[in-house]
């Protein structure tokens, strides 16, 4: 049986981070917006084929660099680990947040009966049925039909 490769240095760099974070891969991956399986194949460098059997993983330069953001690693501490792409997308990524940043700032300012609404819609564009609402208090989404209500079709 083959041994497990060696981390790359940029997923030692990661791993390292996350370590100091004291955050969960779990929760990591999904500030990253990836699997925990995908944020730990990165890291590791591998992904397992079969049974010793290991093949490379280089993550995407923007995947790593989301992953960076998480921890709290540099764009130069990228480059020194040898992932100049990752660091350059980290690099733009702060134009992207703030501009999330915004959008945040504004709901904070909003009055809480606007942020719920707010919420609210954002839920049912998204599918997702929030907890503790009465049936006459959820909204509506484009289809007339009421947050985690479905269309009920017979004979499918």
């Amino acid at each position: 049986m083959a041994n497990r490769p060696e981390p790359p240095p940029w997923g030692t760099l990661i791993s390292d981070a996350l370590q100091r974070t004291r955050i969960s891969a779990r929760e990591a991956a999904r500030r990253a917006g990836i699997s925990e399986g995908r944020w730990r194949q990165i890291a590791g460098g591998y992904q397992v084929v079969s049974s010793g059997i290991y093949a490379p993983v280089r993550g995407p330069a923007d995947t790593l660099a989301r992953m960076a953001a998480v921890v709290g690693v540099t764009p130069a501490e990228l480059a020194a680990s040898g992932r100049p792409d990752a660091a350059t997308a980290l690099t733009a990524a702060p134009e992207e947040s703030a501009a999330g940043n915004e959008i945040l700032q504004r709901v904070r300012e909003m009055d809480p009966d606007q942020a719920r609404e707010l919420l609210a819609a954002i839920a049912v564009q998204l599918g997702i049925k929030l907890p503790g609402g009465r049936a006459g208090d959820r909204a509506e989404d484009h289809t007339g039909r009421r947050a985690g209500e479905r269309e009920r079709r017979y004979g499918t």
